[in-house]
């Protein structure tokens, strides 16, 4: 037998529950807009007053047949509106078109859907929950991003229901999140999880009463580990900080998180908002701005070239590129000839970077001031003219706001160097003919399965709706996004779940989906040669990994895949790390993430 809780419900419904409880739980209980009620028992009886007489004859009709029912939820401006969902069919009336369609798509697809749920306020709004996938249309943003998340994992949310006030809670699955409900369904609700309920059915009725019903006990005795991650997320003296409290203490406004398991995207998730002081949510394919991160891909793109003979990691560059490669007056010209494709996808190549870049007239690490080999980028804002690529290179300023990239050092020492994947993005495009944006689409990212991501400086339409950078304040940044031509190093705009898919890709040696997107072998050189990522430990070792982190201003993020592991993780925020918050924060998720998962 299972357990209710109800407030402020008329009498007879009241009734109707305790006596479905008590002979085999509770199928359905709704609440209409204009007053009444109907009820559905596990075992087919069925009770309703003061609903639609057509929906009262079309309920009878369903269950003279035999029929199960799921569901039964009415639109907020009353009348004649509703839907019924049975095992064997369904029927509406004068609900909007577009959820009707879904509905009949979703069922005649054999999906078996146990909710559909329609938010107060007139017009196209709805949620339609299936065993297998969800659509919403119009409904709250930050209901939609839970139930993304809580749609993931082994244990998925399997009903939306909104209160009259605008409310809202996200149910099932052994778990459930819940805004602006009343404070007594709420802590009932926390009794129930706590007790180990699983929560099947909650309702509000038109004047603010509730029902909750719980048919069975929890059989689970373990935490979801999305669920566990979201909770049990930092511990501090004994106690656990939840992730929205860690965002909120490190001023993140919004993140993107996934993991890699079986080289295989197991989950993706979104937390917080688009843009501090908005309400627009992340979501799961919400663009962020990978800033570094795009290095590793500019070098899987290079090792393409190599893979199709078009380029050899021994070739200087010079030799692949139509762009006069420059030595500082400082240096030898012999530099030239050792400034080789593989030394530069290692940050060994000659060409400036952090620790040689200033003063722009040394050759040495000397007075060396913060700042030097990555790019700052140009507000999106009015007046401000974009370089071309040889501006860029050439240091052309204006427009370009970084120096000309030149050989600096003699190749073959380490300089972190940004300005050198830019010569390899004019490489590729002088040895390919084409764009540097459209030929990684179509060779790395596409065929990678990273379909929410882009090079291109201007987010395509159906990519619009990014995340906005914000400064170590947490205060948006002028234009929302900088823009990067220097795209080789700092201009891909993706999320953590594509970020996955291509640590996944790397993780089984140039696969995924039964795809080959590079040979193995140049898989196997980047993680030797540390060709645009970097690693840790031997390539045999059970616990190697590769990673990059990465920060353009208004963004940080970091990657990290385990290929003996089949493993990895993706984490981005929209947070300028200037004061090293969002560093702090990633940190933590990543630490939570090795810890539930046992990873290394």
């Amino acid at each position: 037998m299972g357990v209710y809780w109800d407030h402020n419900i008329p009498d007879a419904a009241h009734t109707f529950i305790g006596n479905a409880m008590g002979s085999g739980g509770l199928g359905v209980i709704a609440f209409p807009p204009g007053g009444g009620w109907v009820g559905v028992a596990e075992n087919g009886v069925y009770e309703a007053h003061g609903i639609p007489q057509e929906c009262f004859d079309q309920l009878a009709a369903f269950r003279n047949q035999g029929w199960k029912v799921r569901c039964i939820a009415f639109p907020s401006q009353g009348g004649n509106r509703w839907v019924i969902i049975a095992d064997q069919g369904y029927f509406a009336r004068n609900i909007p078109d577009d959820c009707y369609q879904k509905i009949g798509e979703l069922l005649n697809g054999g999906s078996h859907i146990s909710c559909v749920a329609f938010p107060p306020g007139a017009g196209d709004a709805w949620v339609i929950v299936a065993n297998n996938a969800f659509w919403a249309h119009n409904i709250n943003d930050e209901c939609y991003q839970f139930l993304c998340n809580y749609r993931q994992g082994p244990r998925v949310a399997t009903q939306v229901t909104f209160a009259p006030n605008g409310g809202w809670t996200v149910y099932g699955g052994d778990t459930f999140y819940a805004r602006n409900i009343d404070n007594g369904c709420y802590q009932q609700m926390v009794t129930f999880n706590n007790q180990h309920w699983l929560i099947d059915h909650v309702a509000f009725t038109p004047g603010g009463g509730y029902s909750i019903v719980a048919n069975n006990q929890n059989p689970y005795h373990s935490v979801d580990p999305i669920r566990q991650f979201e909770g049990q997320f930092f511990q501090e003296n004994q106690g656990w900080h939840d992730i929205w409290s860690r965002m909120t203490h490190y001023g993140v406004p919004g993140a993107s998180v996934a993991l890699v398991q079986e080289n295989k995207v197991a989950w993706r998730t979104s937390y917080g908002k688009l843009q501090a002081g908005l309400s627009s949510y992340v979501y799961a394919n919400t663009p962020f701005q990978a800033a570094s991160v795009s290095k590793p891909h500019c070098a899987a793109g290079v090792m393409r070239l190599v893979q199709d003979a078009l380029v050899a990691l021994d070739d200087p560059i010079g030799d692949r590129t139509t762009w006069p490669v420059a030595v500082r007056g400082c240096g030898q010209a012999d530099w030239r000839k050792n400034a080789k494709i593989q030394a530069v996808l290692q940050h060994k190549g000659g060409f400036i970077g952090r620790g040689n870049t200033y003063p722009l007239n040394n050759c040495v690490v000397a007075n060396f001031t913060a700042g030097g080999g990555g790019f700052g980028g140009y507000p999106d804002t009015p007046g401000v003219t974009l370089p071309t690529l040889d501006q860029v290179l050439a240091g052309t300023n204006p427009p370009a706001n970084s120096p000309k990239i030149e050989l600096s050092s003699q190749p073959g020492t380490f300089y972190y160097s940004g300005m050198g994947f830019v010569v390899l993005m004019r490489m590729l495009q002088d040895v390919t003919h084409a764009d540097f944006k459209k030929w990684m689409k179509a060779n790395i990212l596409d065929p990678t399965g990273m379909t929410d991501s882009t090079f291109e400086i201007t987010l395509p339409a159906n990519l619009s709706r990014a995340a906005a950078g914000h400064d170590t304040n947490g205060n948006p940044i002028p234009g929302l996004r900088n823009r990067y031509p220097e795209s080789s190093a700092a201009g891909l705009y993706t999320n953590a779940g594509d970020l996955c898919r291509f640590v996944a890709m790397i993780n089984n040696r140039g696969k995924i989906d039964g795809h080959q997107v590079l040979a193995s072998d140049q898989v196997n050189a980047m993680l030797t040669n540390q060709l645009g990522i970097f690693t840790v430990g031997g390539i045999k070792d059970k616990n190697f990994l590769f990673n990059h982190n990465g920060g353009n201003y208004g963004f940080s993020d970091m990657i990290q895949g385990y290929p003996n592991l089949a493993a990895g993780m993706a984490v981005m925020t929209n947070l300028d790390d200037g004061a090293s918050k969002a560093s702090a924060f990633y940190g933590e998720a990543f630490a939570a993430l090795k810890r539930i998962y046992n990873l290394p």
